[in-house]
């Protein structure tokens, strides 16, 4: 007697795992609808992919506003300056004053602080209202394969959904346990 109590909560435990473990591979499988008598059946994300993304980009574009993007733009367009001016001065007369004196990095200052900074302002604002982040994501959303979909989600949620496959054997075991119980206090 003493053993069969032991057997609900083993059997609960690995139905609630096998159970979690096809409801996690049905999010992504089958890739192509399936029909089952009169029934369709495909992987959540491959069916819905689309509206998942314009969900997600909906809500990012109620967090990220022009000055987020003016952010962005902005570091860019510092970056590549210094980066152009740095390979000018490596490439010329300037090198030669670096070496020995600090002067270009007195003209580096100068043009940042006067000349780029009012230049990068400009650019950055008109290139700022004229980003459509949820055009361009929608885009590449449209080119990505159901495979690579997969493999962003289980790269950016794989803790998680192992966390779903674990809990289904912790719920089991514990819907075991108490039909266990009530089996050995009714007996």
């Amino acid at each position: 007697m003493n053993l069969v109590l032991l057997l609900p909560p083993v059997v609960g435990a690995f139905v609630g795992f096998i159970t979690n473990v096809i409801a996690v591979k049905l999010l992504f499988h089958p890739k192509r609808p399936i029909r089952i008598l009169n029934f369709k059946l495909q992987g959540l994300v491959p069916a819905r992919s689309k509206e998942i993304i314009e969900r997600f980009m909906d809500s990012l574009s109620e967090i990220l506003n022009e000055k987020d993007f003016e952010f962005l733009i902005e570091r860019a367009v510092t970056r590549s300056y210094k980066e152009s001016l740095k390979n000018r001065v490596q490439n010329s007369w300037f090198s030669v004053l670096e070496r020995y004196t600090s002067i270009p990095k007195k003209i580096d200052e100068w043009i940042e602080s006067n000349l780029a900074s009012h230049i990068k302002e400009i650019i950055t604002k008109n290139i700022s209202k004229n980003v459509d982040i949820k055009e361009f994501v929608l885009k590449k959303a449209e080119e990505i394969s159901d495979e690579q979909i997969e493999d962003l989600f289980k790269k950016f949620a794989k803790k998680e959904l192992r966390f779903i496959e674990v809990s289904g054997a912790v719920i089991g075991f514990i819907i075991g346990s108490i039909q266990s119980l009530i089996i050995y206090f009714l007996y």
